[in-house]
């Protein structure tokens, strides 16, 4: 199928101003009416999934889960405008929180990362389960771009057998590129924000948790994302240092075994994870990558055109998920 090209605000162009304004914008928000389920992981873990369930839901109309990508929750500006959206269109939407995110604060004693890919997989078959017979699409935005990808490939027998399509956002595909990136001086403002935030948590953790009492006795505070890695994310994750962490968690060398109709977005400016990330990346026959020349970092505020608004990426989520279940239901009509 042919997706109509993104072509950037007049006054938002670059991908500083893109992903910025995508920040501090909050547009349409999800329906107020929301059904919370926790799920308990298989180490006793639990996150929490918001459900929005239209009226005119049926029990084969799509089901999306939306994932959120660092320091993140379901009630990020992008999960909740594509949640908007969906249920308009008459789809039911499950907007995940991670580990220790959003209303799932203090109900993990670990928190998420790159890696979790168990804890998408649980997610997927608990959906499964309320949604048999609805062609289901995950979507991942940012780093839950990369665990999707990961898990899609790592659990691949293990897939709920009503997995239509996969949609993956501005993916961290390539962890420790990433991490260079946003380590460089034009970038620096994005590696303190992420710091600050994770830091701020990980203080609310280190009271309970005997993996972080190096970090309460001693005056250390990590200056960046890399030293975070190195100092929380790869003690609490079972990782060496932040170098294993990044290779065993990146998705790079994993996309061409993708068996699943999977649509990649990602943009040439993005701040955050650089384009270079998907130079020489081997894809699968089904899957479609998309390197819009802008857009930032799930920013993609676009001129008018086509689509209902200026938000780009959200349509072209739905176009997609459009595409594949009239291809899968060819003698149902489309929302």
């Amino acid at each position: 199928m042919m997706f109509p090209e993104f072509r950037p605000h007049p006054l938002l162009r670059g991908g500083h101003a893109q992903t910025l304004f995508t920040y501090i914008s909050r547009g349409v928000k999800a329906p107020t009416v929301t059904n919370r389920h926790q799920i308990t992981l298989p180490d006793g873990d639990r996150i929490v999934l918001h459900d929005n369930c239209p009226q005119n839901w049926t029990p084969f109309s799509p089901a999306v889960l939306l994932m959120h990508g660092l320091t993140g929750c379901s009630q990020s500006c992008y999960m909740q405008r594509c949640t908007s959206k969906m249920n308009d269109r008459g789809w039911r939407v499950f907007r995940l929180d991670h580990r220790g995110c959003g209303a799932g604060a203090g109900l993990a004693d670990f928190p998420y990362h790159a890696g979790r890919i168990g804890d998408i997989l649980t997610t997927l078959e608990f959906v499964e389960h309320l949604c048999p017979k609805a062609p289901l699409f995950p979507v991942g935005f940012s780093l839950s771009g990369n665990i999707l990808l990961k898990m899609a490939t790592a659990e691949s027998s293990q897939l709920p057998r009503n997995l239509t399509g996969l949609t993956a956002i501005c993916p961290a595909i390539d962890l420790a590129r990433a991490c260079e990136n946003i380590c460089q001086p034009a970038n620096r403002y994005y590696d303190r924000f992420f710091v600050k935030r994770l830091w701020k948590q990980t203080l609310e953790y280190a009271g309970v948790h005997r993996l972080l009492s190096h970090v309460i006795d001693s005056d250390a505070r990590p200056g960046s994302l890399r030293e975070y890695d190195d100092m929380v994310t790869s003690p609490m994750g079972g990782f060496l240092d932040a170098g294993d962490y990044y290779r065993s968690a990146s998705c790079t060398q994993d996309l061409q075994a993708l068996e699943h109709p999977t649509l990649i977005i990602a943009a040439k400016d993005d701040p955050l994870v650089p384009v270079e990330s998907f130079d020489g990346v081997k894809l699968a026959d089904e899957t479609r990558l998309i390197l819009a020349e802008g857009g930032g970092h799930l920013g993609f505020f676009g001129r008018k055109g086509s689509d209902p608004d200026n938000r780009w990426m959200d349509w072209r989520i739905i176009d997609w998920v459009d595409h594949l279940v009239a291809k899968s239901q060819p003698n149902r009509a489309v929302a």
